[in-house]
């Protein structure tokens, strides 16, 4: 397994970026102080050209609650299929902003909230400090291991990535 870590430079940006490329939903944790800390799945809305993680939220939620009390977050992004995953420590902010909710706006936010006009509406950005990263490249529907001759288990080669971003 390949490890490649990233301290504060923007290779480390993009490559999160090519990992969480479309919308998604994730798992965020709030309250991390708490045990249990609180988790709410989240649909990730956009990754901007700074990097901050948007999501629409609404404003009567736990999790907006949460963030008023502490605004860390961890997320949690898992791509099953592409057999990326990533992990993602940050400071979350929320944001009311009508043309930021108009651009991010999508039909099935409806199912949520009244439109996007809603006064129970709220974004949430959260800025990422630091994250970690598995990706195995080829993507197979393969285990992480592969068994060797005489039936050793032995890891993959360097088709898998593991490693760390600070930003």
């Amino acid at each position: 397994m390949n490890k490649r870590n990233y301290m504060k430079s923007p290779e480390g940006l993009q490559r999160i970026r090519t990992l969480i490329d479309e919308q998604k939903t994730v798992m965020m944790a709030s309250d991390l102080d708490k045990t249990p800390f609180s988790v709410c799945p989240m649909t990730l809305q956009q990754m901007d050209e700074k990097g901050d993680l948007w999501f629409f939220v609404a404003k009567d939620s736990g999790l907006f609650e949460d963030i008023e009390k502490d605004n860390r977050v961890q997320i949690i992004y898992s791509d099953e299929q592409n057999h990326h995953y990533v992990s993602m420590f940050g400071n979350a902010t929320h944001i009311i902003a009508k043309q930021k909710r108009a651009e991010l706006w999508n039909p099935d936010l409806l199912n949520w909230f009244k439109g996007k006009d809603d006064d129970n509406l709220a974004l949430i950005s959260v800025n990422m400090e630091n994250a970690y990263y598995w990706d195995h490249e080829n993507a197979k529907l393969v285990s992480f291991f592969k068994i060797g001759k005489g039936g050793s288990v032995k890891e993959t080669s360097d088709s898998e990535t593991k490693g760390f971003v600070n930003l």
